[in-house]
């Protein structure tokens, strides 16, 4: 299974009741990361949040003692280190390319010699 795979939502797993059973401060708090978690034009920060409620999900019990909801956080858990690798080589193309690219436009000037 590839990340498109579970982003299209192929073999995901998810108790319907799931968010009933946790309780208020939690469900208060994973409500809020998903909000904060909603795309952005900063790749980065999108990354971020999505672990932290990543790391959310693994810290409760419900997920802990449901192996199949378990297994599924922790391939969520894997699909986006997959993701922020990928993203991470794509920063680095980026700023070699940008790092090119700007030389091309701003050449370092040559210092001129005193007579």
């Amino acid at each position: 299974m590839t990340w498109q795979d579970v982003l299209k939502g192929e073999g995901f797993y998810f108790s319907p009741v799931f968010i009933e059973k946790i309780d208020v401060k939690k469900k208060k708090k994973l409500k809020k990361l998903i909000q904060k978690a909603q795309p952005t034009n900063m790749m980065g920060e999108d990354m971020t949040h999505l672990s932290d409620i990543i790391e959310e999900l693994k810290g409760i019990d419900l997920v802990k003692s449901d192996k199949k909801l378990s297994k599924t956080v922790d391939g969520f858990d894997e699909k986006n280190l997959d993701i922020l690798a990928s993203a991470s080589e794509l920063r680095k193309d980026y700023e070699t390319l940008y790092s090119q690219l700007r030389k091309m436009v701003y050449p370092k000037k040559e210092k001129k010699k005193d007579k």
